[in-house]
């Protein structure tokens, strides 16, 4: 995963949001009143006139007296998310003073202090209190100056509408089923009264009241029925009123799942003479189909864009799923529901979750032939028949692949599938020419690829920037973002399709990172529109549960959840013949529902290869009956495996938290255990599973440090020590048993630290002076710029030694059958001496393999007999003595015996 941070939930329905930490958008600041004397030591001034419409003022006091470095991130219902920064201050502290218009007039804001990214790093989120905020405006009351004041204190969550802080801004605290029969509406002040109404008409079952006024209890007549809407209106006094949608998640029980789990197609059903759509919805009252002729809106390109569209309604059936079939041949179409329920009794547009392609940013769903999409020779496209245990897994970004200058591509091919799979491209520097790109991937001789996210993402697909892709918007539709003409959704699945026609022509497979553990933004997103409080787990005081860390964790243990991940990972195993799945943060999810999935795909491809992150974001909402698929569970795993960060950690202390660290690999002052590595080499992940099917090898990946880096932030500047490191981590994986896997670029010391031809750091800036790179935090690379990210590949030259190293381990590890065992490898096999060695030995074509790995801070004198021998490997280059090699620190010396 890539986002450890706490982010705020932002909202979307077909506008694309992006989560905050992933990205910045640029805003346009208002023009601000003039300012008087400064009051206090933040430099602002204070204010003296006012602006002449409605607006906020965010009053913000901290106990110590710095303000200097915070700000603000907020948000309105639908849209983006912005840093802002405080402009004024008064006695009693620092104030951000804008005009309402510069968010769109909203009802509501969400609002998060935190220090600037221009001080605490591009994407670095330092928040000064954890959980996100709303300024409900109708709960203020405006001043004679058309503001609506708030009053904060650093560090605590309470929102005051003085500067006293007598007076705390009212809030629903609980609108919501406890039982099918009983609601609750809890709010934080007293209630001058609560107005209930089922389907628009006022209802007055029994009530209770607490005596501050508080809480009101309804008891009803008859359980209620989740096609019902109920709704509260709540009154605060002094016309302070709001109304709720009541929560129907406690109604999502047993009586519920056997009523309306539904196991028929859903999606657009397509063919020549008509389509047929379903959608499931049972909460929902009415639904809409919308089918355009256009897949851009006009508010993202005027001369593009159309927003005329014919309507269909839909007819609720059985088990709460909604159809209609619309005649003709739809192909090229796209199409949108407008969802009305109690959540939504205005309605809301959305994209079907089942779409399978999508016109720019994912906005407006597509129907499609997709006999129209195959290239040339893909219907003898197969599937890559490896094992895992002999896969050599290479982890790698869409754009970064390509972004460099060093690239030496085509240039409109660049950050697009066309360029990750254009061969041909070379670099050239001092009269030395190497391959690139696809070819730098042959050469290397990985037999798997993995992809960082390539589903469609919240962005912003007519001007991209750098994102990792963790922010999930359609999950069964390619990115278009990465084709040559988002603004077609059938562009984007010829050119994937191309993609991975290419890469198993070379006989590589394709494994595809997927991220259904959180969506980008819970709060009108389709699933949370079309199902109320379904999809997603929630906390005990009903805010939504944050496993992921990105605001949001879906439910895997509810049907229709487990049921879509299943279909999404058959979907795009069937139609794009991909060869396996890495999911994100998958001890999010459930063992029985990744025990189902995995039988699934092994269904279409027993080969499938399906490896996940075996922990969570923060802590999950995981209801009793469950149990998690994280790595204390893994011996529960049926067909699929896990992550050893016990081996990373125990070689180079990789954790994004342990910057000062060293471990057996970098630490040269002295020994350190090495049980855990040992362990990994056997094929255990230590404390977890003996079984080596289970187990994915590394010591680098996409959101840690790269290696090079990782010594960089422990302390360690000197390359030629680093590139010892590095070549001694990979050829402890690379011996290993189990899967092995590795970063990109680490065959070339990859650096996400920005250097000038002289080694310098470069602090590299955007048109706004905040920095684009940091020392510290490049291992979290996930929102900085394509300079941060991109493989240079002039590295390859200045590493060519390195590089040619990686391609024997890679070879070994593929062609040699006693790393590919189904148990643990024999303790005898692998052995530690004294901490500062560690020997394994194994089969290859029928001989005895001898691979000795000699620790950085190695004292002890060993002698390796190498006399009628193969050396097939050492990384400092030696010749024997005698026929015999004395290990130094650093060293890995392969031997064949003959």
């Amino acid at each position: 995963m890539k986002i450890k941070f706490l982010a705020p939930l932002f909202v979307f329905a077909l506008i694309p949001v992006t989560l905050a930490g992933c990205s910045k958008k640029e805003k346009e600041d208002p023009t601000p009143p003039s300012g008087g004397p400064i009051e206090n030591d933040s430099g602002l001034p204070t204010i003296t006139s006012y602006l002449d419409e409605p607006s906020v003022q965010i009053h913000y006091q901290r106990t110590s007296d710095s303000y200097t470095h915070y700000g603000l991130w907020l948000w309105s219902e639908g849209k983006e998310g912005s840093e802002y920064e405080f402009n004024y201050s008064d006695d009693y502290g620092v104030i951000a003073y804008y005009p309402l218009s510069t968010f769109g007039n909203p009802k509501s804001l969400g609002f998060i202090v935190k220090q600037l990214f221009s001080y605490a790093g591009d994407g670095v989120w330092k928040k000064d209190y954890g959980q996100d905020r709303f300024i409900d405006f109708d709960m203020l009351q405006a001043d004679e100056h058309q503001s609506y004041n708030i009053y904060l204190l650093n560090k605590k969550g309470t929102v005051y509408t003085d500067k006293e802080r007598t007076k705390v801004m009212n809030a629903v605290n609980l609108c919501k089923f406890t039982t099918a029969k009983q609601i609750k509406v809890e709010a934080n002040n007293p209630l001058e009264g609560v107005t209930l109404r089922k389907n628009g008409e006022v209802i007055t079952p029994e009530v209770s009241i607490s005596s501050d006024k508080s809480l009101y209890t309804y008891k009803l007549d008859e359980p209620a029925d989740i096609a019902d809407s109920y709704q509260a209106e709540i009154d605060f006094g002094n016309n302070m009123k709001c109304v709720k949608s009541v929560s129907a998640r406690a109604l999502y029980n047993a009586d519920f799942d056997a009523k309306y789990n539904y196991d028929g197609e859903l999606g657009a059903i397509y063919s020549a003479q008509s389509t047929t759509f379903k959608v499931w919805s049972p909460i929902s009252q009415q639904i809409e189909l919308r089918i355009y002729e256009n897949g851009t809106p006009t508010s993202v390109d005027p001369t593009k864009g159309d927003d005329t569209f014919t309507k269909y309604d839909m007819v609720k059936g059985e088990k709460g799923v909604f159809s209609v079939t619309v005649d003709g041949n739809l192909a090229g179409k796209y199409y949108t529901y407008f969802v009305t329920n109690s959540a939504y009794p205005n309605g809301r547009e959305v994209v079907d979750p089942y779409a399978l392609s999508a016109g720019v940013s994912g906005l407006r769903g597509m129907i499609v032939d997709f006999s129209d999409t195959n290239p040339e020779g893909w219907d003898n496209v197969e599937y890559m028949q490896y094992d895992r245990k002999e896969l050599t897994v290479y982890e790698t970004h869409i754009a970064e692949l390509t972004c460099s200058e060093t690239w030496g591509g085509t240039p409109e091919n660049a950050k697009l599938f066309k360029g990750f799979y254009e061969a041909g491209t070379t670099y050239t520097k001092n009269g030395t020419t190497v391959k690139t790109g696809f070819d730098h991937i042959k050469e290397l001789g990985v037999n798997a690829v993995q992809i960082i996210p390539l589903f469609d993402q919240a962005n912003n697909e007519t001007k991209m920037s750098f994102n990792w892709g963790y922010n999930p918007l359609n999950y069964n539709v390619v990115e278009g973002g990465y084709s040559s003409n988002p603004f077609d959704g059938l562009v984007r699945i010829r050119e994937f399709k191309e993609l991975v026609k290419a890469y198993h022509d070379a006989g590589i497979a394709i494994i595809m990172d997927v991220v259904y553990n959180h969506v980008n933004g819970l709060s009108g997103c389709n699933f949370d529109v079309l199902m109320p409080n379904y999809y997603f787990r929630y906390a005990d005081n009903d805010s939504p549960s944050n496993g992921s860390g990105c605001g949001n964790e879906t439910a895997s243990d509810k049907y229709m959840f487990r049921r879509f991940m299943i279909d999404s990972t058959k979907f795009w195993t069937e139609e794009y013949k991909l060869d396996g799945f890495r999911f994100d943060l998958m001890g999010i999810h459930d063992v029985e529902t990744m025990n189902q999935l995995d039988a699934a795909i092994k269904e279409i491809n027993p080969k499938s290869t399906i490896y996940g992150e075996p922990w969570a974001g923060g802590d999950i909402a995981m209801p009793s009956g469950f149990t998690p698929a994280n790595q204390q569970n893994a011996s529960q795993f049926v067909g699929y495996g896990q992550f050893n960060d016990k081996m990373r950690d125990a070689m180079i202390k990789s954790g994004m938290n342990t910057v000062g660290n060293k471990g057996w690999t970098n630490q040269a002052e002295h020994v350190v255990p090495c049980d855990e590595i040992v362990d990994g080499m056997r094929g255990i992940t230590s404390g977890a599973t003996d079984d080596p099917n289970k187990t994915v090898n590394y010591v680098s990946c996409h959101d840690n440090y790269t290696v090079h880096d990782r010594c960089i932030v422990a302390g360690i500047s000197d390359e030629a020590f680093i590139k010892k490191v590095n070549i001694l981590s990979n050829s402890l994986v690379f011996t290993s048993q189990g899967t092995t896997f590795m970063l990109a670029g680490e065959e070339m010391m990859r650096t996400k630290i920005i250097y000038d031809e002289d080694g310098n750091v470069v602090m590299a800036k955007d048109e706004d002076g905040n920095p684009l790179n940091r020392p510290d935090v490049s291992g979290n690379s996930y929102s900085s710029n394509y300079l941060t990210n991109q493989i240079d590949y002039a590295l390859k030259i200045k590493h060519q030694d390195l590089f040619e190293q990686y391609q024997k381990l890679i070879a070994l590890k593929q062609q040699a059958e006693g790393l590919h065992r189904d148990t643990a490898a024999p303790a005898d096999t692998v052995r530690a001496y004294d901490k500062q060695i560690i020997k394994t030995s194994f089969v290859w074509d029928g001989k005895t393999v001898e691979a000795w790995h000699a620790a950085p801070s190695l004292t002890m004198t060993q002698e390796v007999d190498v006399s009628g021998k193969t050396i097939y490997l050492d990384t400092l280059g030696k010749t024997p003595t005698n026929g015999k090699i004395t290990l130094s620190p650093f060293e890995t010396l392969i031997i064949v015996n003959q």
